[in-house]
């Protein structure tokens, strides 16, 4: 295997990141304003902003998570559960 069809190789295996139309249709779909769809996938609501605009893109996990969620909207309970409540 040369240079070449490794990095072919590689990055076929890697997820494109979510798209704009993706997080923003996700996060609607679910109901949550930016700042609950942040605490649910575990970002700052700034990032959630700027995936949303096109200024950055969601990292890998964070992608496949997003799309974990669009297929399975009833996990949204169960990672709101589990976040830490402040008082």
């Amino acid at each position: 295997m040369n240079d070449k069809d490794f990095k072919l190789m590689r990055e076929s295996y890697r997820q494109k990141p979510a798209t704009t139309q993706e997080v923003k249709g996700v996060r609607k779909a679910l109901h949550l304003t930016q700042v609950g769809f942040a605490s649910v996938v575990g970002e700052s609501p700034s990032a959630v902003e700027h995936w949303e605009q096109g200024i950055r893109r969601p990292s890998g996990s964070a992608s496949r998570l997003i799309r974990i969620l669009k297929s399975h909207p009833d996990l949204v309970s169960e990672l709101r559960e589990d976040l830490p409540t402040s008082g």
